[in-house]
């Protein structure tokens, strides 16, 4: 997967504002690639738009020198930050849904229960395969359980793209390193795996094989994560006590130079800006600010790095015809017919809410509701402009 020169921008209040410029980079089948930086530089939102949930960009992103379609979203996992899971399902109950409605119906339903199984016991929750996963008012599974399900529920199709938005999040450190081992043993099998990371611990950090650092959404450094310390003494940037590296490259990308040797440039143009503050009689500053940190780093690495990172990028990839045709197809391939659908989502409906009251009354409006909005879609042919209109004036 490559991507190069992306850009994002919103408009807020009726104003342009960039969220990320010119963010370059790649990941190949049995790597990890991670994603650092401080809160708001941008993960997500780059993690979306690689993920294809993100419109509106500028930029290049391409899958083996193909760009994005819905052949391409099949194969592709996504696990979000948060944990959207039925509270009062069990983990097997979960994941035996996920096979049946998701994998390909070319296999039988005792082959799909088997593929959960293997999940299951891939994932290591074969002691809490009978528990429910939980919530905030009834007792479940554990935050570390409850995230790898999250993460079945995704490889369960066997997808060649992973991403997840920070999953070690709320984790204590054994536990994370749990999940970024199995991150390591996904990518094993072929995958390529893509993680934001929020301030890991050294052991973490050393898991990952590549590493971007985001910073004011732009990119300070890209390559190799056991490259990462050597780039940035190269540029004049050590640490001067013992820490770890994640917390001083989040440092950096704060623009926070405390603990931090100050390069010369920096060092030349605070005197230079002391100068000036003394003929006006201000406030003397010892240390450079922020921003003057996130402009060097910018420009260091567009000038020492950046240059042979996209020569790199540009270079074609072997493919084969046949893998070619496949990522390129526009036929959609359904696991499920509608009516398997049905009958699986209403099992699954049920079983989730065996917990709740039932009275007719209740059913009575659910079906009465149920009626009138499909009444409200009848007959509507979303080609045409009028039945795009009546939908939208349904929606509201």
């Amino acid at each position: 997967m490559q991507f190069s020169e992306v850009k994002y921008r919103v408009a807020v209040k009726g104003t342009p504002r960039e969220i990320l410029s010119g963010i370059s980079g790649s990941a190949s089948p049995g790597e990890v690639l991670a994603m650092m930086g401080p809160s708001g530089s941008g993960k997500t939102t780059l993690l979306s738009m690689l993920g294809g949930r993100a419109t509106a960009a500028d930029g290049c992103i391409s899958y083996n020198d193909e760009p994005f379609g819905k052949s391409l979203k099949r194969r592709i996992g996504f696990v979000t930050q948060d944990d959207v899971l039925f509270t009062h399902l069990t983990v097997k109950e979960t994941l035996t849904y996920a096979a049946l409605l998701r994998l390909p119906r070319t296999m039988t339903r005792e082959q799909k229960k088997e593929r959960a199984m293997d999940i299951i016991y891939e994932l290591g929750l074969e002691r809490c395969q009978d528990t429910m996963i939980g919530g905030s008012f009834v007792r479940g599974v554990s935050g570390g359980e409850r995230k790898r399900v999250c993460i079945g529920n995704e490889i369960i199709i066997n997808p060649s793209l992973l991403f997840l938005d920070e999953p070690t999040s709320g984790l204590d450190s054994t536990t994370a390193l749990r999940i970024v081992q199995l991150l390591h043993d996904i990518a094993e099998t072929g995958k390529t795996v893509i993680t934001t990371i929020h301030q890991p611990s050294s052991r973490l950090f050393h898991k990952f094989d590549k590493l971007i650092l985001l910073g004011r959404g732009s990119l300070l450094y890209f390559g190799k994560t056991a490259e990462a310390m050597p780039y940035f003494s190269s540029i004049g940037c050590n640490p001067l006590i013992a820490m770890n590296p994640a917390e001083f490259l989040l440092d950096l990308a704060n623009g926070n130079t405390n603990d931090v040797s100050v390069p010369s440039e920096l060092d030349d143009k605070v005197h230079m800006e002391n100068q000036n503050l003394q003929d006006t009689n201000s406030k003397i500053n010892l240390r450079p600010s922020a921003q003057d940190v996130h402009e060097y780093l910018v420009d260091a690495y567009e000038h020492r790095v950046a240059y042979k990172e996209k020569k790199k990028l540009l270079a074609p990839l072997p493919i084969s015809d046949d893998m070619k045709a496949t990522i390129t197809s526009s036929k959609r391939e359904w696991g499920t017919n509608w009516c398997q659908q049905y009958s699986i989502l209403f099992c699954r409906g049920l079983k989730e809410r065996r917990h709740d009251y039932l009275s007719w009354m209740r059913i009575t409006q659910v079906i009465a509701t149920s009626i009138i909005l499909g009444l409200l879609w009848w007959h509507s042919d979303p080609t045409t402009p009028k039945g795009l209109q009546d939908q939208v004036y349904a929606h509201k």
